[in-house]
């Protein structure tokens, strides 16, 4: 699927989810939230399934978003996607951050990510997003 319909769909799919309530999915398999859809009390995945989270984050400010603790029942990937402008290279331009998180065995977990300063070890987070998820096989 090209970037451009993927992105067609997702919004769709926010936008649908957001009237029902319900889990967005991308394609049957991908549920996508963003800072703005929380999660619910407790998302059902399977084994084979991702979870995709989109946030705004603006390196120029040392602020990113990290998972806070580690996880055992996911693997993660992590990408940022620019926006499209006249100067694509300005400083202080917010970016958008994608985590993706595979389930891949069965079990009960919690993604926790938090937007910080790494180096600001006892600051709190700016922004804190919470997924309590069960996987099935």
């Amino acid at each position: 699927m090209n970037s451009a319909l993927r992105k067609g769909v997702l919004c769709i799919s926010l936008l649908l989810s957001a009237c029902h309530g319900t889990s967005p999915t991308v394609d049957g398999k991908t549920h996508v939230f963003t800072l703005k859809q929380k999660c619910p009390a407790l998302l059902q995945m399977k084994v084979g399934q991702s979870l995709m989270f989109h946030a705004p984050e603006n390196p120029s400010t040392g602020y990113q978003w990290q998972i806070t603790k580690p996880l055992s029942n996911f693997n993660v990937e992590q990408s940022e996607q620019k926006p499209k402008t006249e100067q694509p290279d300005m400083v202080g331009q917010p970016t958008e951050k994608i985590f993706q998180f595979y389930a891949t065995q069965a079990g009960e977990e919690e993604i926790s990510l938090s937007y910080i300063r790494p180096w600001e070890t006892t600051a709190p987070p700016v922004e804190r997003w919470v997924c309590r998820v069960r996987i099935s096989s």
